[in-house]
C-alpha cells in the first residue's frame, strides 16, 4: 500500500475498513469485482470518508484534500463515487456537470440583483450546509464555463469544503481548445494543488458488457432499456409499442425560453425529431427541463454519424448534451434513423469531442436492425 492510500488518522481505521468493505460489497452485489485501480480509488475514498466523519472532533478543523477521479469512459468512476456517496455519513450534495450549470443559471435569474453578486449567491447556495460536494462528469470545453468552475473551486476552498470529482479528463487535458487552454491553466494548477489526482484505468469499458455480466451498470436500468432502431419501419416500431404520431399531434413546448416543436408529448412519452431537438438553439437547460417531465424519449430522423457534414457539428454537440442528461436522469431513450447509427466510427472533427463517452453510453441501448427478431419483447407506450 502506498503512503497516499494509508488512513490519515489512527482513529479512522475502522471507518476506512467499513467504507472499503462496503464498496467492495456493492461491487459484488452488482456482479463484478473491483479492478486494481478501482480498489485503490476505493481505499482513497474510504480514507477521505474517515477524515470527513472525524473532522468535527479534530482541532483545528482542517479540510481533507479533495479527490479528482479520472480515466477513460466506462471504468466505473461514477459507480464508485455513487457507492461511496451512499455510504458516507455526512452532510453532502451530489451534482452533475449539466445540472450544476442549470442550478447556477437558475439561481442567477432568480436573484434579482444588479450588483454582480447573483452568480456568487448561487455558488454559495450550492455549498450551503454541506461537508462534501460531489461533482460528476467534470469537464470544461467553454471558457465561460471555465470561469464559473474557477469561482466554485475558489469558494469551496474558502469555505474549506472538499470535493469528490469524476472526469474523463486528466486535469491538464481540461479545456483542450488551444485558443483558450492557457486561460484555464491557473485553475488547472489550483485543481492539482487542492486535489489528490486518482486515475481509474484498465482495458474494459464496463458499460459494454451484457446487462447480466460483470460491470457497474445498475444505475442506468431505464436508460439501457431503450433501443437504437434502423431504419424504423412501422413493423419494427409496432413490435416495440411505438407508433409514429400523426401531424395533428404536433405541439410546441417551451421548457425554458426556447420553443421546440415536438411530434407528440403524451403524459410520459416525448417524441421529437433530431433536427427540432438539436438543430436549433436548444440548451442543456431545455433537456433537463424536458427530462423532468417525460420518462421516455423518442428521437427520430437521427442522421448517420458517418455523414461528413461540418454543418451538423453544433447539432451533434447538443445531441451529446442530451444523451448526457438522459443517461444521468435514467430516462428511457429510443433513437430512430435510416442508419447506420454507429458512434464508434472515426468521423473526424464533425462529432463532439466527448464522442467516446457518448459512444460508450449509447452502447447500453439494444439494437433493432430492419425486421430481425427482437432480443426481448418489452414495449414502450406511445
Amino acid at each position: 500500500m502506498t503512503p497516499a492510500l494509508k488512513p490519515r488518522a489512527r482513529n479512522g481505521r475502522s471507518t476506512v475498513l467499513s467504507l472499503t468493505e462496503g464498496i467492495t460489497h456493492d461491487a459484488g452485489q452488482s456482479g463484478f469485482e473491483l479492478a486494481p485501480s478501482q480498489h485503490d480509488a476505493a481505499l482513497r475514498l474510504a480514507s477521505f470518508g474517515a477524515e470527513v466523519t472525524n473532522r468535527r472532533r479534530a482541532l483545528p478543523r482542517k479540510a481533507p484534500r479533495s479527490i479528482y477521479l479520472h480515466g477513460p469512459v466506462g471504468r466505473g468512476k461514477t459507480w464508485l463515487m455513487d457507492s461511496f456517496y451512499a455510504r458516507l455519513h455526512a452532510r453532502k450534495r451530489r451534482v452533475h456537470f449539466h445540472d450544476f450549470f442549470r442550478k447556477l443559471h437558475g439561481g442567477t435569474h432568480a436573484a434579482a440583483t444588479a450588483d454582480g453578486t447573483a452568480i456568487q449567491k448561487s455558488v454559495d447556495a450550492l455549498l450551503a450546509d454541506i461537508d462534501v460536494l460531489f461533482f460528476d462528469e467534470f469537464h470544461v470545453h467553454d471558457v465561460g464555463d471555465g470561469m464559473l468552475i474557477a469561482r466554485l473551486l475558489r469558494s469551496a476552498a474558502q469555505r474549506r469544503i472538499p470535493l469528490v470529482v469524476t472526469s474523463n479528463y486528466a486535469p491538464d487535458e481540461l479545456l483542450p481548445n488551444p485558443l483558450w487552454h492557457d486561460h484555464f491553466v491557473p485553475t488547472i494548477e489550483a485543481i492539482k494543488e487542492m486535489m489528490d489526482i486518482v486515475e481509474i484505468n484498465g482495458p474494459a469499458d464496463f458499460r459494454r458488457f451484457p446487462a447480466n455480466g460483470t460491470g457497474p451498470r445498475g444505475q442506468s436500468a431505464a436508460f439501457s432499456s431503450g433501443r437504437i432502431i434502423t431504419p424504423g419501419t412501422p413493423h419494427q416500431l409496432g413490435r416495440l409499442g411505438l407508433f409514429r404520431p400523426a401531424a395533428s399531434q404536433s405541439r410546441v413546448l417551451t421548457p425554458t425560453t426556447q420553443p421546440i416543436v415536438v411530434k407528440n408529448a403524451d403524459p410520459e412519452v416525448l417524441w421529437v425529431g433530431f433536427a427540432e431537438l438539436c438543430g436549433g438553439l436548444t440548451s442543456t437547460a431545455d433537456f433537463l427541463a424536458l427530462a423532468d417531465n417525460f420518462t421516455t424519449w423518442v428521437i427520430d430522423d437521427v442522421p448517420s454519424p458517418s455523414i461528413q457534414d461540418p454543418a451538423l457539428a453544433p447539432a451533434w454537440q447538443r445531441f451529446s448534451n442530451a444523451v448526457d442528461v438522459l443517461y444521468d436522469q435514467d430516462t428511457t431513450l429510443f433513437l430512430i434513423g435510416e442508419g447506420p447509427l454507429d458512434w464508434d466510427v472515426d468521423t473526424g472533427s464533425v462529432l463532439p469531442v466527448d464522442l467516446a463517452r457518448i459512444a460508450s453510453r449509447l452502447s447500453l441501448l439494444q439494437r433493432s436492425a430492419y425486421d430481425e427478431p427482437l432480443a426481448s419483447e418489452g414495449a414502450a407506450g406511445s
